[in-house]
């Protein structure tokens, strides 16, 4: 309501109540008195409904919570990103109830392909797991956050779009979300809220809940049709890209593809702008003959991506933080959608147990931090050594020469891309002598110093 001035109150929800009203004091300007308004309590308000937020709200949704699921943008909607499913991403997908839906909307692959610099290729297929699919899926992000937000209203979430978020009041007893919907401004009441806000983080600042020094990649991507050669295999590519990072090819049909590429910026170097990072990578002349007869579909878009969850809050008074909000974007591999789903999947568990013990208290929050930590913290301290010690000619092109001399180095390669192995077997000196022998002239180098996990 324009022009109020809300008191600060206390819920009136009586211990296990779900959806109680509460009557709040409304203090107008002029000459109107004190109006009393009803205003509805939710027991979570999930803030972001992309992958991690709107998973957040459907499992907490199935477990018969009251849940208001807030976003920006209407739905579908379009977002940049580089639209692979990992395995892993599936699994959780699966536990959604989604994979009629994936298996229709999306392009299946079932190997990786890894170009270095010098030109080199190494491919294997996706491995076995025992509880991953051996393979994933290329969806768009315009179909599939659409079909995770249905997930949610048909768990009971509900959904209010064109909705941007201004601020959260926070108190012993709950959260005040106050917002402006459609050019009016309102206000939502929970007890507690999660926020899933991508790599926006004016509001997190507002909070003061992001880490003192940000962490970010820049990629940009573009939609192709008529492209040649493509095959079931995701491609990373080395060759025309600015180091460190990596161009790719993900393959939407058998001649269809999400193209893009991803820059960590270094401090003294221009970043290039969103045209000018993809016009270099699509001018590799290995490149050229495959997109001969394709023609761009849509814009260029780039785009952030936060790297940062080693050094990044996820908790605080009555809020948890789930997804890139978080920093849950690997810093290796540039993937971000599966960490968003697990984070919503741990986060959702969590929660669950806090509400049905009746504490939502700090302390109680703090475990999901544990949890999360005990969960990411080993694989983004090592993916970020990692790509400070490969990201570079000097030890990419070895590394992919030793993956053609022994087979199992791909297979290694691909397990860490995809994370079902620890990082730090990627710098086993077993690993590394093998790379270091196929330099150039191999000298003997000392052995890099590991970094410490905590």
């Amino acid at each position: 309501m324009e022009g109020c001035r809300w008191q600060r109150h206390r819920y009136a929800q009586a211990k296990g109540e779900r959806g109680t009203r509460i009557g709040v004091k409304v203090h107008l300007h002029g000459p109107e008195a004190v109006e009393y308004r009803t205003m509805e309590l939710y027991d979570v308000i999930v803030i972001g409904a992309g992958p991690g937020g709107a998973a957040t709200a459907a499992y907490l949704a199935r477990s018969g919570l009251k849940i208001l699921l807030l976003d920006k943008f209407e739905f579908p909607r379009d977002k940049t990103c580089g639209d692979a499913l990992s395995p892993s991403a599936l699994s959780i997908l699966d536990n959604l109830g989604l994979t009629d839906d994936l298996r229709s909307a999306g392009y299946r692959v079932e190997s990786v392909s890894i170009t270095s610099p010098e030109g080199k290729t190494v491919r294997a297929p996706i491995p076995v797991h025992p509880v991953y699919p051996s393979h994933g899926y290329v969806v768009p992000r315009l179909v599939l956050d659409d079909l995770i937000l249905r997930c949610g209203l048909r768990a009971g979430v509900q959904f209010h779009g064109s909705t941007h978020v201004l601020g959260i009041e926070r108190d012993r007893a709950g959260v005040t979300v106050a917002a402006r919907t459609d050019g009016s401004p309102r206000r939502f009441t929970a007890r507690l809220v999660v926020l899933a806000v991508g790599a926006n983080v004016r509001l997190l600042q507002t909070l003061g809940l992001t880490p003192r020094r940000m962490s970010y990649a820049h990629a940009v991507r573009a939609y192709f049709e008529g492209v040649s050669g493509l095959s079931r295999s995701l491609e990373i590519r080395f060759d025309r890209a600015q180091l460190p990072g990596y161009g790719w090819i993900f393959p939407l049909s058998s001649d269809s593809a999400n193209v893009g590429a991803g820059l960590l910026p270094r401090r003294g170097r221009k970043t290039p702008g969103a045209s000018a990072l993809l016009e270099q990578f699509l001018s590799d002349p290995g490149l050229g003959p495959r997109f001969k007869t394709a023609h761009r579909v849509g814009p260029v878009k780039g785009f952030p991506i936060r790297t940062d969850f080693q050094h990044s809050p996820v908790f605080s008074d009555r809020l948890v933080i789930v997804g890139e909000a978080a920093g849950l974007v690997n810093p290796f591999t540039g993937e971000g959608i599966d960490y968003a789903l697990e984070s919503a999947q741990l986060a959702s568990a969590y929660l669950i147990e806090c509400f049905k013990r009746e504490d939502l208290s700090f302390g109680a929050l703090r475990g999901y931090e544990r949890a999360l930590r005990r969960r990411f913290q080993h694989v983004f301290v090592f993916s970020h050594w990692m790509r400070r010690q490969y990201m570079n000619p000097i030890l990419l092109d070895p590394l992919i020469r030793a993956c053609e001399r022994w087979p199992e180095l791909t297979d290694l390669l691909v397990r860490t891309l995809l994370t079902y192995a620890d990082p730090a077997e990627a710098i086993r000196p077993a690993v590394l002598l093998k790379v270091l022998r196929c330099l150039p002239s191999a000298p003997s180098p000392r052995t890099p110093n590991l970094p410490a996990t905590n």
